[in-house]
């Protein structure tokens, strides 16, 4: 029920979904019978538009991502136990439909995860990630099924990798996987995800009773405040949104007791 609530107001506060909505309303507004729906209607019209424009021109995304992304560097630890990678950008019906893995962002994650492998030849392997999705994935194969075969590509013998197959969000990522390689509390733990996510991941596993240090991949900033305005008002917008919902997710699993804290340290 959670999990699917989360889905649906997802797509209302999206910042670029929330923008069109408002640009919808005063549309509507603006051509109402009455004039001082009309007024207000042509001044929303006007300020969604002016917020297009600011979007477009600063990097608010980017400003939005930093604090994100800096938060949690790279671990450096002498002994790893076990290292985990959590299933993102898997794409079951590409694959199948294209005969190749169909990864898209998770490509950073696996690349991360194979060299952590070969640096730590003795630590145990995972996978978690089942489908994210509302609606059941048509093909054959699932998320699990992609990320084995695109870990194979990468050098990486199946056999030594454990695959949990059933988590949908980052929170049963956590509790799921832990429930099925039960970590000790000695045990040190490296987390492969999106930098931009590490913060909310962290506090999830650290949750679910998980020794966890942070092995960061897929970087959106250079880790430097941005100060060159320029025209992208899709790259601005990409960004933003990454961000909110991270954000929102921030908030969310500490209203519902997923996490400790709303900004782990």
């Amino acid at each position: 029920m959670i999990f699917a609530l989360s889905k649906i107001l997802w797509m209302f506060t999206a910042p670029g979904n929330f923008l069109v909505l408002l640009l919808l309303t005063g549309v509507f507004l603006a051509t109402a019978a009455r004039e001082d729906l009309q007024v207000i209607g042509k001044r929303l019209c006007f300020d969604v538009a002016f917020l297009f424009f600011l979007i477009a021109i600063f990097p608010v995304g980017n400003w939005m991502l930093l604090p994100l992304e800096n938060l949690f560097p790279p671990a450096k630890l002498d002994h790893v136990d076990g290292i985990i990678v959590i299933g993102g950008d898997e794409n079951p019906e590409l694959t199948e439909a294209r005969n190749q893995p169909g990864v898209h962002a998770s490509a950073d994650y696996y690349l991360a995860f194979a060299a952590l492998a070969h640096q730590y030849p003795q630590a145990k392997l995972v996978f978690s990630g089942g489908s994210n999705r509302l609606r059941p994935d048509t093909a054959s194969a699932n998320e699990a099924g992609v990320a084995k075969e695109a870990l194979t590509t990468l050098g990486l013998s199946p056999d030594r990798i454990t695959f949990e197959e059933k988590s949908r969000n980052t929170h049963e990522n956590a509790v799921d996987a832990a429930a099925l390689v039960h970590p000790k509390p000695s045990e040190k733990w490296l987390l492969v995800t999106s930098a931009f996510h590490m913060p909310r991941a962290i506090a999830s596993f650290r949750k679910a009773g998980w020794n966890i240090y942070a092995a960061p991949a897929d970087y959106h900033t250079n880790g430097q405040f941005a100060s060159e305005l320029n025209f992208n008002f899709v790259q601005h917008l990409t960004e933003m949104t990454i961000a909110a919902h991270e954000y929102y997710g921030l908030i969310a699993y500490r209203l519902l007791g997923y996490t400790d804290t709303v900004w782990p340290q």
